[in-house]
């Protein structure tokens, strides 16, 4: 039997993907959206910055910020960064605010790989696709711990489209905690920012409202999937962090599915954090 239907659910719970619906609205990630939605709303900041540890769940917060902005207000330009020059982002960013308009670049804006031409671009986008319609535009970087120093000079530089007494822009910085302390060694940019958060693992007591929250959003009709003394087990394995925690559960579920169990307990939990140590380390 399939483990939804036999979990009686719509969507499967613990997937490794950034869906904004299951977001769980922790101390700490409800501060981080919080305070990126005053960075945006300000309008007057100019840049932000967002760290935390790995699988802490930033993609996801971005993700709900970006759902949770209204499109009459702010256009958002999302790129999960690699090692990227500054023409890339450029490239990139042009093509999104470009979206809808039917043409390949602006009149004029035949950029390539040309910095210049592709600047020149961008900021005649603004005039045409920001400014007249009253709009915010949002730029998001994830993952901008990948960024060199070079391109994160060239990248603040955009924010300088906001001293001409017309903010038109706000930038987002989002990454691994190495990222924070690379911008502290670069105070012309760490100085810019408005807002700082690093956002934590989930607390032990968010852990079990956590696990109920993804089996209500995937359709469970029941809050008592797993036993009180799972949580424990989880907790000690993942220290809170959600990455981990969906990894096990995932794991959990389908294995009692296969055994026929309607209910995950501490025992089955166990053994699949035992695995995942003997073939993982």
């Amino acid at each position: 039997m399939d483990y939804l239907e036999f979990w009686k659910l719509r969507q499967p719970p613990f997937e490794m993907d950034s869906d904004p619906s299951f977001f769980f609205e922790s101390r700490a990630h409800g501060e981080a959206l919080a305070r990126l939605l005053y960075l945006v709303a300000d309008q007057g900041m100019g840049m932000g910055l967002l760290t935390g540890e790995i699988g802490a769940g930033k993609t996801m917060t971005l993700a709900v910020l970006k759902n949770r902005l209204r499109r009459d207000l702010y256009q958002v330009s999302y790129i999960r960064t690699a090692s990227l020059r500054f023409s890339d982002l450029l490239q990139e960013i042009n093509a999104q605010l470009r979206e809808g308009t039917g043409q390949s670049t602006v009149p004029g804006g035949d950029s390539g790989n040309d910095t210049y031409k592709l600047l020149r671009e961008f900021e005649t986008l603004i005039d045409r696709r920001i400014r007249p319609l009253g709009k915010h535009l949002v730029i998001i970087l994830d993952e901008a711990q990948l960024l060199d120093n070079k391109c994160m000079e060239e990248v603040k530089c955009l924010t300088n489209l906001n001293q001409d007494g017309r903010r038109c822009l706000t930038l987002i910085l989002a990454g691994q905690p190495e990222l924070r302390e690379n911008l502290r060694l670069m105070p012309q940019i760490y100085q810019r920012l408005g807002i700082v958060f690093h956002l934590l693992y989930l607390n032990r007591d968010e852990l079990g409202p956590y696990v109920v929250h993804r089996l209500a959003v995937a359709g469970s009709p029941r809050q008592d999937v797993f036993e009180d003394a799972c949580l424990d087990e989880l907790y000690a394995f993942s220290g809170g962090c959600p990455r981990q925690v969906n990894r096990v559960c995932k794991l959990a579920v389908d294995r009692a599915c296969l055994l026929q169990k309607t209910v995950v307990d501490a025992d089955m939990v166990r053994l699949i954090i035992a695995d995942i140590r003997k073939h993982f380390g």
